[in-house]
């Protein structure tokens, strides 16, 4: 209560009237620091009032010191989260007569004028509304007397380039409106000084911490397939295991009155929900490529409880009000431990409740995944933050935005401003002068001795990357099978995984990649679900070092003490002996287990399976050094797919121990020259670069990484451009610091490698090479593939058109055709045509009039003609045989005489089809 006391008598009204009648511990810590005008960092569970711990002093004080313009500005990495932020605080706008706006992307012109005109005394927005307003001539004027600003999930922030832009557009505010009050909000953060930091530089900044366990109430568990299951699983084509998984879903939310269910991609969520909806179950979904309509209402309808369930990624993550959540469900291991904390978190989502979730794990990697982050997060060990240092790019379009600010500015004095930011200050000026001597160069400002300013270029290219989050193509997925659009892939995934002839989960179930282009990928279905990679692994969270470590250690104690090892862990008796089976069944083939201290190599068939429990960045780092060396070494390219705990390469020929050993003696020093050289040829550091040389305003907007890029990389190399994108793949994709302490660990004896050759791989090889057949449909037998090929070429309309008379022609679809006879002369000789009708048959009539024909239509009328033949000799079958894609008479032609049956037809036709996708780009 002593916190509310210090208070304005009208702001303890309102409390009073609201029936707040003691603060939380988080505001009883807060308030006297912000009313004292100090820094501060709070960090505590969603739920208990942080907002109200910042706004109500802040509050209190303006209304001590009401001054013109904007004196608040509160800053969310979310539109939402402004929507939401802005409903909650109107009834305070109202009773305390304080003007509060929302300003974003999606904000009117007519509200933005009138924003201008009469501006707000608090405005919430985004970080790059924030870069939008501060060169603008008008709105620059009312962020003068901007005297606190508040920024709300800063640990959304602190570890992208979102957040190294902020950070510099805080310092830009600071000359404007010097020494403004700085105020971090967030649920959970691994490094609150690092954080702190982040918010306020090198100035003075109080940590204000609340436990985030609260009451928490954790389990993880793998549901026992029952009888009942077999239903559920021919109900909605699945596999007996998910539909346990799905049943238990079903039971918990049976017995909840509200619940929100997390998984980690967007793919994985739109899987859930097809199937909870095939089951009536009351399940929305909600995630980022959703439109913000559909966003809004989900939220709506949850809220008011029209929805009992919201299936949702990381988009619900943060502190959107939906009301009351009862449980949250976690699907498959959430892979980090913060993110778990923050999830559950949104659970007993009101003050004095217990917060309380369930993680449903998939297998045996799964749950001891799910159990080692589960337990963390009870004991609240956090995954350090990692800042992003002095991103260039981010640094380019600050530059001129700081030309904008000014007009005129000295070196000297941009560099100071840059450097106060934490995340800039190990900048060096020599790496200063050759981002401005870059941005000189492209025109983007001018530079004279000691001072810079705007030029022409600034304006347009400033505006036009105010966001750092890269502009993705999307591809359309086509099965080439039925012509079907079966989905949409993000450019993400198709730069890492996408290549003709790769396996890849989509919708549920597997496809072979047949070719892509700029707009398209061809795709065929397969039963085959080993080495096959999920369309959602783009946006799989990374396993951390850490977290990876803790479940190779479980498993060296499990592989010791058997089931006791998992006493201390929270889950059931069941999906503990699931945990231990694999280990067990490993054991009993006397295969060395692989723990934190031990890896292990095994050889079979052309595969190499290493065993490495370090997470998967480290794994990217180890697997794509190795990669590189036999791709060189053997001349011939060594597919290469990770996880957390493996590193599986597979070679065209078979691999020995001692080359595998070899790759263990790289010296680490060697490696970071490696992948720089190596990584240049790759698809992902083309996507990297495409998206890095646009916002340095090097390449215009529209280009892609499929583009003719090669030359304008080879162009760059050596800038801060190309240095940029392998700084970006460095942090983002790969990890060398933990990499050097594995690579010391083998080198000083403490981890110990050790090989085996196998005729199949081990129990837990087969975990990761079919970790992916997730919820995917049962095995597709051929006959099914060539059933639907059948479908679509015995539905195609043709044209049958008469060479002997000429007279006569007809369109028909295939399954209607009955005698394969001119109804003008009853000659057999009839062409199938599949386009430009009218334009063949005038080119076949004036060849018979012996009129004179172009090269091409000489062509045509001999293709004409050989299609005729085959009518002739094979009757309907060479009807078929045209009607597929791709297959002229010449093809169909090999098809015919290879068949003996309408099976073999089939199988014929399809293989041309395919061998058609795959090169049609070279010729068509």
């Amino acid at each position: 209560m002593k916190s509310f006391s210090l208070l304005k008598p009208e702001i303890k009204e309102v409390l009073s009237e609201l029936g707040f009648k003691r603060p939380t511990d988080i505001q009883e810590a807060a308030i006297p620091e912000i009313l004292k005008n100090r820094n501060v960092l709070l960090i505590a569970p969603t739920g208990i009032g942080k907002t109200e711990a910042a706004l109500l002093p802040i509050f209190d004080r303006f209304l001590e010191d009401r001054r013109k313009g904007i004196s608040i500005l509160y800053i969310t990495p979310l539109r939402a989260l402004n929507r939401d932020l802005l409903e909650r605080m109107e009834w305070w706008s109202q009773k305390l007569n304080i003007k509060i706006a929302v300003r974003h992307g999606d904000t009117s012109q007519h509200m933005r004028r009138k924003q201008a005109l009469a501006p707000p005394d608090m405005l919430i927005t985004t970080p790059e509304t924030l870069q939008a307003i501060l060169p603008g001539r008008v709105m620059k004027e009312h962020l003068k007397n901007i005297c606190f600003v508040v920024v709300d999930e800063i640990h959304e922030l602190a570890e992208d380039k979102r957040g190294a832009q902020l950070s510099i557009g805080l310092e830009r505010l600071d000359e404007l409106a010097s020494r403004f009050q700085r105020i971090g909000l967030s649920a959970t953060i691994g490094s609150p000084e690092l954080v702190s930091k982040f918010l306020a530089g090198e100035r003075e900044i109080k940590i204000l911490r609340i436990s985030a366990t609260k009451e928490t109430e954790l389990n993880v568990e793998k549901p026992m397939p029952k009888k009942e299951d077999r239903a559920i699983a021919e109900k909605i084509f699945a596999g007996l295991d998910a539909s346990s998984r799905l049943r238990r879903i079903a039971e918990l939310l049976s017995s909840h009155s509200s619940a929100l269910i997390f998984v980690n991609t967007r793919e994985m969520a739109e899987i859930l929900a097809s199937r909870f909806r095939i089951l009536g179950e009351s399940a929305g979904i909600h995630h980022s490529s959703l439109s913000q309509e559909v966003r809004i209402a989900a939220e709506r309808d949850f809220k008011t409880q029209k929805l009992k369930a919201l299936i949702c990624t990381s988009s619900l993550e943060l502190g959107i009000d939906v009301g009351s959540i009862d449980i949250v469900m976690q699907y498959k291991s959430p892979r980090q431990v913060t993110r778990l904390l923050q999830r559950i978190g949104r659970s007993g989502h009101r003050i004095g409740r217990k917060s309380k979730g369930v993680v449903i794990a998939t297998d045996a990697d799964d749950i001891l995944e799910a159990m080692v982050i589960a337990r963390e997060a009870c004991d609240e060990k956090l995954e350090e933050v990692e800042l992003n240092e002095k991103p260039y790019d981010v640094l380019a379009h600050q530059l001129v935005g700081i030309a904008l600010d000014f007009g005129r500015i000295s070196k000297s004095k941009a560099f100071e401003i840059i450097k106060r930011s934490f995340v800039f200050s190990s900048l060096m000026q020599e790496e200063f002068e050759r981002v401005l001597n870059l941005l000189n160069s492209l025109g983007l400002l001018w530079l004279d001795g000691e001072n810079f300013g705007k030029a022409k270029k600034s304006w347009k290219y400033y505006f036009e990357n105010l966001s750092t989050i890269p502009d993705e193509r999307r591809y359309f997925v086509r099965n080439i099978i039925t012509q079907e659009n079966v989905g949409i892939l993000d450019e993400a995934f198709v730069v890492n995984y996408v290549e003709s002839g790769n396996l890849i989960i989509f919708k549920g179930a597997p496809w072979r990649v047949v070719s892509l282009d700029e707009r398209e990928i061809l795709v065929e279905p397969v039963d085959e679900v080993t080495g096959a990679i999920p369309s959602w692994a783009g946006e799989e969270i990374p396993v951390p070092f850490d977290v990876a470590g803790e479940v190779g250690r479980l498993r060296g104690e499990i592989a010791v003490q058997g089931l006791r090892a998992l006493n201390d862990y929270p889950a059931d008796e069941y999906t503990k002996k699931l945990a231990t089976s694999k280990i067990k069944r490993h054991i009993k083939k006397s295969i060395p287990v692989p723990d934190d201290k031990h890896i292990v190599v095994e050889l079979f068939q052309n595969f190499a399976v290493v065993h490495s429990c370090y997470g998967t960045k480290v794994n990217q780092t180890i697997g794509r050094t190795f990669s590189t060396l036999l791709t060189a070494q053997l001349g011939t390219s060594v597919a290469l797919s990770c996880d957390a705990y493996r590193i599986i390469l597979h070679s065209p020929r078979s691999l020995s121990q001692e080359q595998m050993r070899e790759l263990f003696k790289i010296d680490f020093e060697l490696i970071e020259p490696l992948l720089s050289k190596s990584l240049k040829r790759a698809s992902l550091f083309k996507w990297k670069f495409v998206h890095v040389a646009k916002r340095f305003g090097a390449i215009a907007k529209d280009v892609s990484y499929q583009s003719k890029i090669a030359k304008v990389i080879d162009a760059y190399e050596g800038s801060p451009i190309f240095e940029e994108v392998l700084k970006e793949i460095f942090k983002d994709n790969l990890d060398l610091k933990n990499t050097k302490r594995v690579f010391e660990g083998i080198k000083n004896k403490e981890i110990k490698v050790e090989f085996v050759r196998l005729d199949r791989p081990s129990p837990l090889a087969e975990l990761g090479l079919k970790a992916y057949a997730e919820i995917v449909l049962p095995e597709r037998a051929e006959r099914m593939i060539l059933k639907a090929l059948k479908k679509r070429i015995v539905d195609r309309r043709i044209e049958l058109f008469c060479l002997h008379c000429t007279k006569w022609s007809s369109s028909f679809r295939v399954k209607n055709l009955q005698e394969l006879r001119c109804k003008n002369c009853g000659a057999g000789m009839l062409a199938v045509l599949k386009g430009r009708y009218k334009e063949m048959e005038s080119v076949y009539r004036r060849f018979r009039a012996r009129e004179a024909l172009s090269i091409s239509e000489k062509q045509e009328v001999k293709k004409m003609q050989a299609s005729a033949n085959l009518v002739l000799s094979y009757g309907k079958s060479a009807v078929v045989a045209q009607a597929a894609r791709g297959v002229g008479p010449e093809v169909a032609k090999r098809v015919l005489i290879a068949s003996r049956n309408e099976e073999e037809l089939y199988k014929k036709i399809l293989k041309a089809e395919r061998d058609y996708a795959r090169t049609k780009k070279f010729w068509d």
